[in-house]
């Protein structure tokens, strides 16, 4: 049995599932979860994997994974999963705001304060909490106005728990780029019925633009979600673990970019590569 254990949250596809296969090729045990536990059937079995339900909007969901994993060694804590719900803010449903941010923000803080206590019981400073938020929790781009919002929450969640307990056990931030994973997909999943909603207005082109090139961009330009997975376990697993993690140099450079150029000239150029006229 691993003598290390790390909980990662949304492993079914990604970030989180190249991360479980990364960490137990270091030697730490992986609790794997995902809200529907058939997500995690290709997963190898062996004695460093668990794989736990974990819904992160449930409460009893979550109190249940923690009862499961008491009797493990846990280190660590990544908090990854998440989704984008896109579109105009004009067209977006109370309903799906709400429940934005209840994946991304309250769920992510709940999780946290369920699996502290166990992370505790690791000797002062060998505990870690790693919050995966964006790029887009630093700036904003059109049609992605509660996807911004709810990853600049995440910041700031991060950043606070950091000051209240970074002396006793570090929390890492995480902010990737774009990602070669499966994250587009699930965004046009979930939009349901937008594209009927923005239909005939001045929105309809505008949407259809960001689902392609949003797509194209990734899949040609996006760090895989193997490569993001390591950066991420480096961090992790350092003895002096890094504050925040910026993955990807579109990460990087866009935040760059933003402090330097005028904002007149900054939001000039967002809206013209996501096809606002």
């Amino acid at each position: 049995m691993p003598q290390q254990w790390v909980l990662i949250t949304g492993c079914s596809t990604g970030i989180g599932k190249a991360l479980v296969d990364v960490c137990r090729n270091y030697g730490w045990g992986v609790i794997a979860t995902a809200r529907n536990l058939n997500s995690l059937d290709d997963l190898k079995d062996g004695e460093d994997l668990r794989k736990i339900r974990l819904d992160v909007t449930d409460i009893n969901s979550i109190q249940s994974a923690a009862s499961a994993v008491e009797d493990l060694h846990l280190r660590a804590l990544v908090n990854n999963a998440g989704y984008g719900q896109m579109g105009p803010l004009e067209a977006l449903r109370p309903d799906e705001l709400r429940l934005q941010f209840e994946t991304n923000v309250i769920g992510l803080q709940v999780v946290t304060n369920a699996f502290l206590p166990l992370i505790r019981r690791c000797r002062e400073g060998q505990g870690r909490i790693v919050h995966v938020a964006s790029v887009l929790g630093r700036l904003s781009i059109p049609m992605a106005g509660a996807y911004n919002a709810s990853k600049h929450a995440v910041v700031a969640l991060a950043e606070t728990l950091r000051l209240e307990i970074g002396r006793q056990i570090p929390v890492i931030l995480v902010e990737p780029g774009a990602i070669q994973s499966e994250f587009r997909a699930t965004l046009k999943r979930v939009w349901g019925d937008l594209p009927s909603r923005v239909a005939g207005t001045a929105y309809q082109t505008v949407v259809e633009h960001y689902a392609n090139k949003r797509e194209d961009y990734a899949g040609q330009h996006g760090m895989s979600a193997e490569d993001c997975a390591l950066r991420i376990f480096n961090a992790m697993n350092a003895e002096h673990p890094p504050r925040r993690v910026v993955i990807g140099a579109d990460s990087f450079w866009a935040q760059i970019a933003k402090k330097i150029v005028p904002a007149p000239l900054w939001e000039y150029l967002l809206r013209r590569m996501n096809g606002i006229v």
